[in-house]
């Protein structure tokens, strides 16, 4: 079997729990050579962190310096790599991955050192944005050239290909969701982490940032609107934390609703099988909508249900694993809460549903397998 080198560009893969597991996945299959480039240094929600060294790597790693990692308005979209080129030279891949949108700076440096160094390498480019917008300058042009380079499209959501598709990419494209590594979250004892976290009732979960658009006034109302034997609380941190509290307040809600500070990964397993049920109750704007929702598969990984808008691709991730709500919706995210917590056999029926379609669909190792079989079609290396 003739070796398939990949190149995966990625600040995603800075990070030991968010891109790491999937190169891991990857490079432990046979025919596969895998080198991962991730920038030496990351903007990460408001704080700079550097690249993480890979435990038990099977791939290459290069944490390699990076420019214009942030550039204000920019954002992270105009960062690329001053050496590059000499990667791409050493290891001259069959495939490069660029795991960033396709706006991105680095994206269009990758197609162009493609284009100029090794014209027979293939260039698989990714996306999440199911928005259809049109980007400022330069962006707008980044996007174009690269669609009109890209030998194949990799998209997190169903709107993401119908995107790149309105924008002139008439190639292969194909889903590829997120997963979650199984062997941290998965059932546990329900009554042990319970009274570990002091949850005694029935308690609806929200975990992530604390910000408008993820619905979470509706989900105070909702909470409001229950029986007196539900609780709420969430987890994490954001802008929204003190108005949320202020709402609680006139809400009468006192110790049902509790805001907990974000914790890390390791940590929210334990939480995940301490509630009921999670909530994500996302509301669509003009600039975002949900594009995935990770958590949906944390807490299905745990055997948790999901109640969730229908905002985005957050339907799709649900899928028999709980139920979908109109995004702002107060009265239909409270009957459905009520619904859980008044038939408890029916939120345990979904939380097994949703756990054997994560096993099936959003593992680590069946994400590598996709993204391999997708590497051998555009590559045509048997």
């Amino acid at each position: 079997m003739i070796a398939m080198r990949v190149l995966l560009i990625s600040h995603t893969c800075q990070s030991q729990t968010e891109g790491q597991p999937r190169a891991r996945q990857l490079g432990r299959i046979d025919g596969l050579e895998l080198r991962v480039i991730v920038p030496d240094r990351w903007f990460h929600y408001g704080q700079w962190r550097a690249a993480q060294t890979p435990v038990d790597p099977t791939f290459e790693f290069e944490a390699m310096k990076v420019a214009w990692p942030w550039t204000g308005p920019g954002q992270f979209y105009l960062h690329w790599y001053p050496g590059l080129a000499r990667a791409i030279r050493e290891f001259r891949p069959d495939i490069i991955d660029i795991w960033e949108e396709p706006w991105a700076l680095v994206s269009v440096q990758a197609c162009r050192l493609r284009n100029r160094m090794l014209p027979a390498a293939r260039i698989v480019c990714e996306t999440e944005q199911n928005l259809n917008k049109r980007l400022p300058p330069p962006f707008e042009w980044f996007r174009s050239y690269t669609l009109r380079n890209a030998d194949f499209v990799v998209a997190r959501n169903r709107e993401a290909v119908n995107v790149v598709r309105s924008h002139g990419f008439a190639g292969p494209a194909e889903v590829v969701p997120n997963a979650v590594d199984e062997s941290l979250f998965r059932p546990m004892d329900r009554q042990e982490c319970r009274a570990a976290l002091g949850f005694a009732r029935f308690v609806v979960g929200y975990v992530g940032r604390l910000v408008e658009e993820k619905g979470l006034f509706d989900l105070v109302d909702a909470i409001a609107a229950c029986p007196p034997a539900v609780n709420v609380v969430m987890v994490g941190s954001g802008p929204l934390a003190g108005a949320l509290q202020a709402r609680i307040g006139r809400q009468g809600l006192g110790d049902r609703a509790r805001i907990l500070p974000a914790r890390p990964l390791g940590e929210l397993p334990r939480l995940m099988n301490a509630i009921d049920c999670l909530a994500l109750p996302s509301h669509t704007t003009a600039r975002w909508k949900e594009q995935f929702g990770r958590v949906i598969i944390e807490a299905n990984a745990c055997g948790t249900p999901v109640i969730g808008s229908d905002s985005g691709a957050i339907p799709d991730v649900v899928g028999p694993g709980g139920m979908i709500v109109p995004e702002r919706n107060p009265q239909a995210l409270a009957a459905a809460i009520g619904r859980l917590a008044t038939d408890p056999s029916l939120g345990a029926a979904m939380g097994k549903l949703g756990l054997e379609r994560v096993r099936e669909t959003y593992t680590w190792s069946a994400v590598a397998r996709q993204m391999h079989g997708i590497y051998r079609r555009v590559s045509k290396i048997d």
